[in-house]
């Protein structure tokens, strides 16, 4: 039996969505491209753990980091891992409020104002 493109990926994205790959921090993406006269369209699934779009470490993978500076003697990574976890979990409200508000002006288009609330969440997770 002959199967295209797309029903080869669908298969292994079934196959590859049993695993769960939370605890190495990320997600299954995908990203669908069209030609530009419609007529060839591509699906990308793909595993990202990458935090260029905003989504900083995990409280727990900070606290296993800061317990592990504990247990190495590293004092000055465990105050500055301390205190990230303070300003994640004083900021967590606002943080979670730019975020929807940054999918919103993505999806709007607006991008000068993706812009903006990008460098506030950025100050708001360092």
């Amino acid at each position: 039996m002959r199967k295209n493109y797309n029903d080869v990926f669908r298969l292994i994205d079934e196959m590859l969505g049993q695993f769960n790959f939370t605890p190495m921090g990320g997600e299954w993406k995908s990203q669908t491209k069209t030609s530009t006269d419609g007529t060839t369209k591509v699906t990308t699934h793909y595993w990202s753990n990458d935090n260029s779009d905003l989504k900083t470490e995990t409280v727990e993978r900070l606290q296993i980091q800061l317990e592990n500076a504990i247990e190495n003697e590293n004092f000055e990574l465990a105050v500055a891992l301390r205190d990230k976890l303070k300003s994640l979990e004083t900021n967590k409200e606002l943080i979670e409020k730019l975020e929807l508000e940054l999918k919103q002006s993505i999806q709007e288009q607006n991008f000068e104002k993706s812009i903006e609330i990008r460098d506030r969440l950025k100050k708001l997770k360092s």
